[in-house]
């Protein structure tokens, strides 16, 4: 398979028609797009801790939830940032493609994945752009043994790998719990509306953090790489049944941790 039928192929699964219109994922890197892929590396952020993986590793293609290019490239300079980075790909000849919000709103993508690790049942889409999910656990529980349950879930070892969480207790008890992985802040009116009585997210600012209360809704924030890291396992699922005769890898770097 090439990059471009990999990249196609993706597309078909994980459709641009999912994304937010101010998303700036796809194709970002594509030096060769008739290249075979015969090693692809899986993950959340595509740093310069990555590349230096993919070209150490001799990976052809890098598969990230985040793009490399958020903002927009603008120009291919390595003098700046974003710059250096796409002229270290091309050189390199390692293509870059990332399913951002699209990955958000799909069926078994970021959310549903969070849902199920948080053991939430009757999983529902809300909201217009479709990246939010409520659902509800098998029976009411204290807010303290959900959280414990997140971070359980969520972390993958102990020190830097494990997640650290910021609670808002409201009620103090969890049944229907509405999330959306990464930052999701600035969406708690939505659960809200859909009758949640607790809210998980990965980040949120300050004032969203009080805005709990008023909204009287329980707030968890476990992490923006804690809440979207495992769809990696997803990619990795996703691509070993379209291209199975690819070597592949999962790989975190720089992740931001509390200490």
């Amino acid at each position: 398979m090439t990059v471009i039928e990999l990249y196609n192929k993706l597309g078909e699964i994980i459709p641009a028609s999912l994304s937010c219109p101010w998303d700036k994922d796809g194709l970002e890197s594509c030096p060769e797009p008739q290249k075979e892929v015969k090693k692809i590396l899986i993950t959340l952020d595509i740093t310069n801790a990555a590349i230096d993986r993919a070209i150490e590793g001799n990976f052809d293609v890098i598969v990230s939830h985040h793009p490399v290019f958020f903002g927009g490239l603008g120009v291919m300079n390595a003098l700046t940032f974003d710059g250096a980075k796409a002229v270290r790909l091309a050189r390199n000849n390692i293509a870059a493609m990332s399913f951002h919000t699209r990955l958000d709103a799909r069926e078994d993508g970021v959310n549903d994945t969070l849902a199920r690790l948080c053991g939430l049942k009757n999983i529902e889409i809300i909201g217009d752009d479709k990246v939010a999910r409520v659902g509800e656990l098998d029976e009411e529980i204290a807010l303290s043994d959900f959280a414990k349950k997140v971070k359980s879930v969520l972390s993958y070892g102990s020190g830097e790998r494990e997640a650290t969480l910021t609670v808002c207790n409201v009620n103090g008890k969890v049944k229907r719990v509405a999330l959306v992985g990464g930052s999701g802040g600035d969406m708690m009116n939505l659960a809200k509306e859909a009758g949640a009585d607790t809210y998980l997210t990965g980040d949120a600012k300050h004032h969203e953090y009080l805005g709990a209360y008023d909204f009287g809704i329980n707030l968890i924030c476990a992490g923006h790489f804690f809440t979207e890291h495992p769809v990696c396992e997803y990619l990795d699922k996703t691509l070993g049944e379209i291209c199975p005769d690819t070597q592949r890898e999962i790989y975190f770097s720089n992740q931001m941790i509390t200490i």
